[in-house]
């Protein structure tokens, strides 16, 4: 009766410790899971923001082409002015 008891506390011990892992690997891939949809959304996010990056500096450029267009008007309209209207230079007496 006690090898009985014996083969019977072998077999069960070995099942009791593979409960035991199976729990941590059930854990291990529900983290798996969990990071795996956290990768996934800011994948998403990521490419998102890129787009508005984009975007954004698309509009920068227009922006800055339309500075710069504005800068030429006002030096040429400026620019006339300064020079006498004779087209000579004023000079000391």
């Amino acid at each position: 009766m006690k090898a009985w008891m014996a083969v019977v506390a072998l077999t069960v011990v070995p099942l009791v410790g593979c409960s035991g892992s199976s729990r941590e690997l059930n854990k291990a891939r529900i983290e798996a899971n969990t990071a795996k949809k956290d990768s996934d959304s800011l994948r998403a996010e990521n490419k998102a923001l890129k787009e508005k990056v984009t975007e954004l500096e698309g509009e920068l450029a227009a922006l800055a082409k339309e500075r710069d267009d504005l800068k030429t008007v006002i030096e040429q309209s400026v620019t006339p002015s300064a020079v006498p209207a004779s087209g000579k230079k004023k000079g000391k007496k």
